[in-house]
């Protein structure tokens, strides 16, 4: 059965298919029980599906998602968009379907889901301290509409207001700074070296090498002492919401 001949059976787009298929996404049981319908199969593709829990994420990420899931303290820097860990469910999806306007729906909603998931480990008990420095260009590059930007702020400030998430933002008027070179995340753990973690489009890369994490941690802080303080940083967010 071709893909085109499948997808419409289980009720799925064709490159939803296609990415089952091929990794890059993971079923959910309902999928997997109504394969074993379709093809009359006693529990083979629930028994699978099993195998894939967990494994929600693109290959080149999902270490990353399990280590930030550790993480005792979280660095992040961001010059394209708000960070995935601060993101209303509206931006995320205007932010994937603007890199990904091949996608279909059902893709760019599972991604969705599965984004907003990760934000659990800011609310939960004992969560990581969480520093984010984001560039100022950020807060107006309004993703999704000024109504979808405008709940995005809302939930900027709700996040900043919790004592382990601390937000600075990297202003226009900072001109040479080490972090043009792309967003970057330093994790820190109880009783096990730092990891780093360089992002590009449809990539990524850990970085573990202790000399390259000593690096990483030091363009980071070079970013974050750039960085207005934190309460001018909640002035500013609060002027682009009234905006």
């Amino acid at each position: 059965m071709s893909q085109a001949e499948l997808a419409p059976k289980l009720f799925i787009s064709a490159s939803l298919e296609s990415a089952l298929e091929n990794g890059t996404r993971a079923p959910k049981r309902d999928l997997a029980q109504l394969c074993d319908d379709l093809f009359q199969t006693t529990g083979t593709f629930v028994r699978l599906w099993r195998l894939t829990v967990g494994q929600a994420w693109p290959s080149w990420f999902a270490q990353y998602a399990q280590l930030e899931e550790q993480a005792v303290r979280i660095h992040k820097w961001e010059l394209r968009y708000i960070p995935g860990l601060l993101q209303t469910a509206d931006y995320a999806r205007a932010v994937m379907r603007a890199g990904r306007p091949w996608d279909g729906s059902d893709v760019i909603e599972e991604d969705v889901r599965a984004r907003i998931a990760r934000q659990d480990i800011l609310t939960r008990a004992n969560p990581p301290l969480a520093w984010f420095v984001i560039d100022e260009s950020v807060l107006h590059r309004a993703y999704g509409g000024k109504d979808a930007m405008r709940e995005q702020i809302k939930r900027l400030m709700e996040l900043a207001a919790l004592p382990s998430v601390i937000i600075q933002i990297l202003p226009y008027a900072i001109t040479d700074h080490p972090g043009a070179d792309g967003p970057l995340t330093i994790l820190e753990f109880a009783g096990s070296p730092s990891v780093g973690y360089a992002e590009g489009r449809g990539s990524g890369r850990l970085i573990e090498t202790p000399s390259e994490v000593a690096n990483a941690m030091r363009c980071y802080d070079l970013v974050r002492a750039a960085a207005l303080p934190r309460s001018t940083t909640l002035d500013m967010i609060k002027r682009a919401e009234d905006s």
